[in-house]
């Protein structure tokens, strides 16, 4: 192994590490800590690495399409709001949000991206698995990595609005750094990450909208920079390469489309919804483990017999409508479990309905329930 490789594992490893350690902290501590972290990282990497590409011809005009698109996304986020409202947020330009957000974000960013393209311009696939989790770890952390996560319910949001689309992201800066450089990047993150400290008001968008526009906004810029730049090359490259790189989008197309199905189920922010079964009340049409798909309640016409997901004391419960009584103009259901003998206590009001179930995928939702039984020690 040579001296560049031993260096590279060690400080990646060291960074790494330490990044994941810096997950488990309070987020305002977390981002201070990365920032630490990075920096030094970074000047180490830099200066302990070669660097061994040369950039594409095309780095600045690159760098100008990348500056309009988070122009663009920052533009439209904030058009948003005409429709869905907007917000006060605790941010603005103050001492106290300068210390604790916009300063260690960008040492953040600016770290992250200058590691991430010394370690993606080593010979080899190690560089590159390096610099992917590292800033991986590093767009968490500026999120406020998993200080906030207490419950199972956390943990899901967490991974659909966080998770999954700093997967891609990190994807599309790999591809980035490599042939134009760690300016794009840096710029791109700057203005949809490190400019919404800076204003006191945001779009009250939700974060299912959201995320499923950044699952897709790295692949929209991916295959735009790719068509207008990379296509000579990837003719040359010929067949055999040609029909890998063909498997592999369609590989990351199926991946990506699981992602935005997860998204959409877990938010519950659009039409159709998920919900593990936990119990066995619902045995023979629901069995525990299965995963409920339901359809958002919108005043729909409901009968006896229908399975329907309800709001009660806080949790969701997925139980049949037993019987439909009109008492005062008010109409109430009252519900039942299949394997139960006797009808729930109370009755329902229209205003308790979250759903209707039409489907369930069987046996899928164990691996959740065990992770919800390591929440609930």
């Amino acid at each position: 192994m040579t001296t560049d490789k031993k260096r590279l594992y060690i400080i990646s490893g060291i960074l790494l590490a330490a990044l994941l350690i810096a997950l488990f902290a309070p987020a305002g501590s977390g981002r201070i800590l990365a920032a630490i972290l990075l920096l030094p990282g970074a000047a180490v990497c830099w200066l302990g690495l070669k660097k061994r590409n040369a950039l594409s011809i095309h780095t600045k005009t690159v760098r100008m399409l990348i500056s309009v698109m988070g122009l663009m996304y920052v533009v439209l986020y904030f058009l948003s709001a005409v429709m869905f409202g907007f917000v006060r947020t605790s941010y603005g330009l103050r001492w106290q949000v300068i210390i604790r957000y916009i300063l260690p974000i960008a040492g953040i960013i600016a770290g992250a991206e200058i590691l991430r393209h010394v370690l993606c311009v080593q010979h080899g696939k190690a560089g590159k698995v390096f610099a992917y989790f590292i800033c991986l770890a590093a767009e968490l952390l500026i999120q406020g990595g998993f200080a906030d996560i207490h419950s199972f319910a956390s943990f899901m949001d967490m991974v659909a609005l966080r998770f999954f689309p700093g997967l891609l992201y990190n994807l599309l800066f790999n591809y980035l750094t490599v042939r134009y450089g760690f300016l794009p990047n840096i710029i791109y993150r700057a203005l949809t990450v490190w400019v919404f400290y800076l204003i006191p008001y945001g779009s009250a968008i939700s974060d299912g909208i959201l995320a499923l526009v950044n699952l897709f906004l790295p692949i929209l810029i991916y295959f735009f920079i790719d068509a207008l730049y990379e296509r000579k090359k990837r003719y040359a490259l010929g067949q055999k390469s040609l029909f890998r790189r063909a498997l592999s989008k369609v590989l990351t197309a199926v991946v990506v489309m699981i992602m935005i199905g997860t998204v959409m189920l877990i938010s519950n922010q659009f039409s159709y919804g998920a919900l593990v079964i936990a119990t066995e009340s619902m045995t023979g049409e629901l069995n525990k483990g299965d995963v409920a798909i339901f359809e958002k309640y919108e005043d729909q016409f409901l009968r006896e017999g229908q399975v329907i997901v309800y709001e009660e004391n806080g949790r969701m419960v997925v139980h049949r409508i037993a019987d439909i009584k009109i008492i005062n103009e008010v109409t109430r259901y009252y519900t039942k479990g299949d394997a139960n003998e006797d009808t729930d206590a109370g009755f329902r009001l229209e205003g308790d309905i979250v759903g209707l179930v039409n489907y369930k995928l069987p046996y899928l939702g164990f691996p959740t329930l065990w992770l919800r039984s390591l929440f609930a020690r």
